[in-house]
C-alpha cells in the first residue's frame, strides 16, 4: 500500500492506494491548528513580501501534519524562554514554536535566518533562545 496525498487536496486528506486492487482509500489525517504570535509578522516582513509569504506558507504546512515529529529539519530546542521546538525551512531559515499537545495548536513565536551559529531576525542577531553558559 501507498499513501498519498494528491493534488488539490488539502494536507488532512491521504489516500492510501492498494496495488493489487488499484483502490483509492480515503484516510483523514491529524491537523493541528497553527497560529502566530503577533511579532511574527514583523520578522515576515523583513524577509520581503514574496519570501515572506512562502516560509510561512511552508512552515504552516509542515507544522500542520505533525509538529512534534524529530526529523531532520525539526527538532527540540534546550529548555529556555522562546520556543520549544524549531523547524529548519529552505534550509537556512529557522520558525520557532510552541505546541500545546492537548489542543493540538502550534503558535509560530519567532522566524529569523541562520547564518553560521547566529540566528538573525529582522536584520539583528537574536540570542534569548540560548541556555545561559555563565558559570557561577
Amino acid at each position: 500500500m501507498i499513501m498519498q496525498v494528491p493534488q488539490g487536496h488539502p494536507a488532512s486528506t491521504a489516500f492510501v492506494v492498494d496495488q493489487n486492487s488499484g483502490l483509492y482509500y480515503s484516510l483523514l489525517t491529524m491537523a493541528w491548528t497553527v497560529v502566530l504570535k503577533e511579532s511574527v509578522i514583523d520578522d515576515l516582513r523583513w524577509f520581503g513580501r514574496k519570501d515572506g509569504r512562502l516560509l510561512l506558507a511552508a512552515a504552516e504546512e509542515r507544522l500542520a501534519a505533525d509538529p512534534a515529529a524529530d526529523t531532520r529539519n525539526l527538532k527540540t530546542l534546550r529548555p529556555n524562554p522562546v520556543a520549544q521546538r524549531e523547524l529548519r525551512v529552505f534550509g537556512k531559515y529557522r520558525v520557532l514554536f510552541n505546541i500545546d499537545t492537548e489542543a493540538e495548536v502550534v503558535t509560530i513565536v519567532l522566524v529569523g535566518e541562520k547564518r553560521g551559529d547566529a540566528l538573525i531576525v529582522r536584520g539583528e542577531e537574536f540570542t534569548e533562545h540560548h541556555e545561559d553558559h555563565s558559570s557561577e
